[in-house]
């Protein structure tokens, strides 16, 4: 079994290459590879993109994918933030 460590394309979440999952539409590079959690957002895309135009496609799949990577920024951010603070607490 391949227990390589890969990072997520999109939230940066370390997972074993054999846990990562097909990122298109959202990501159109095709060695890109996304966790778990984030295939729940590449699934439903795929859902509500259903019949959409190749341009339409392309747009919504960016959105989705800024959006996804800055909320997960923010979290990192987030997560940091606390990890500093309990350090300077103890």
């Amino acid at each position: 079994m391949n227990d390589k460590i890969i990072t997520c394309a999109l939230c940066g979440s370390k997972m074993k290459e054999w846990e990562s999952n097909n990122p298109q539409p959202l990501l159109e590079d095709f060695n890109d590879r996304v966790c778990r959690d984030c295939n729940d957002y590449v699934t439903a895309t795929r859902f509500i993109l259903r019949g959409a135009d190749v341009e339409t496609t392309r747009h919504i799949c960016d959105v989705i994918a800024n959006v996804m990577r800055m909320a997960s920024g923010l979290k990192r951010g987030r997560e940091s933030w606390m990890m500093n603070k309990l350090e300077e607490e103890e």
